[in-house]
């Protein structure tokens, strides 16, 4: 697997980096914990901090986009970060 970051912007009010990156697989498309995992051992970072937004895949090829926040500390990705559980929960209470 092969994975290279083509873009990299700085948002400091949000305390976070904004990465885009090109993610090239021999089989299937990996998982956002493989893509994690990848990204912050490239970067250096815990993954605990790595928020992956989006994996674009390309049609008949073995590639993809990759769009992923880095954040600068824990307490400001559970802040900003949409909370899955929370959105389910209130979907359901709607019905």
């Amino acid at each position: 697997m092969q994975f290279s970051i083509t873009a990299k912007k700085e948002e400091p009010l949000l305390a976070r980096t904004m990465v885009k990156a090109t993610l090239e697989f021999e089989k299937a498309t990996p998982s956002y914990a493989e893509v994690t995992s990848l990204l912050a051992t490239n970067l250096k970072s815990d993954e605990k901090l790595v928020a992956i937004r989006h994996i674009y895949n390309s049609f008949g090829e073995k590639k993809a986009e990759v769009i992923a926040y880095v954040y600068n500390d824990e307490a400001k990705k559970q802040l900003i970060e949409p909370k899955l559980r929370e959105k389910k929960e209130k979907a359901a209470s709607k019905k």
